[in-house]
């Protein structure tokens, strides 16, 4: 077997274990199941093609979200801050099932205030609350100090319990989540 082939099959071994993560990620920045399986593609075949530059420096989950991030910031930025809005019938996640179906209405209008948020609260609420990355792995992911994680996370999370059809206090957004 080549050095391609190994490149590939390796690949290939983390589509299968981090595809979920990925396309969860993406689907949350975006709210927009189509468009997301185009970029979870193109994430793996920017992993691929950037492999040789990879060299193991962060863990393989924190370098794909780093390139899904770049990804979905482009296609933010293509779409020149249109809103999206999405309904979310069945998303794979680490979020209690029964939790959801008990608090689906609080849950569609949380995916609803994250979508009006700025990219980078969303990409922190996202990465924190829903994909339970640390705060080192997503200061890693992000290029941020993990100040800053902690500081953005804070104002994102504050910014949504002001938002409209979030209770008093933001109580059910940790409930939510």
């Amino acid at each position: 077997m080549g050095l391609n082939e190994d490149k590939q099959q390796l690949v290939m071994d983390w589509y299968e274990k981090y595809f979920d993560d990925v396309y969860r990620f993406i689907l949350f920045m975006l709210g927009d199941k189509q468009c997301c399986e185009d970029l979870v593609h193109d994430t793996f075949v920017r992993a691929y093609i950037s492999y040789d530059q990879f060299g193991n420096r962060s863990n393989i989950k924190t370098w794909l979200f780093s390139i899904a991030k770049h990804l979905v910031i482009d296609e933010i930025r293509k779409r020149k801050r249109r809103r999206l809005v999405s309904v979310v019938k069945e998303i794979p996640s680490p979020i209690n099932i029964e939790q959801y179906i008990e608090n689906k209405e609080a849950v569609m209008q949380l995916m609803d205030s994250i979508q009006k948020l700025k990219p980078n609260y969303r990409l922190v609420i996202i990465l924190k609350k829903v994909e339970e990355c640390s705060t080192r792995e997503i200061a890693e992911s992000l290029g941020w100090s993990e100040a800053k994680v902690r500081k953005t996370l804070s104002r994102a999370l504050q910014l949504l319990k002001k938002m409209k059809g979030i209770e008093e206090g933001g109580g059910r957004i940790e409930q939510t989540f």
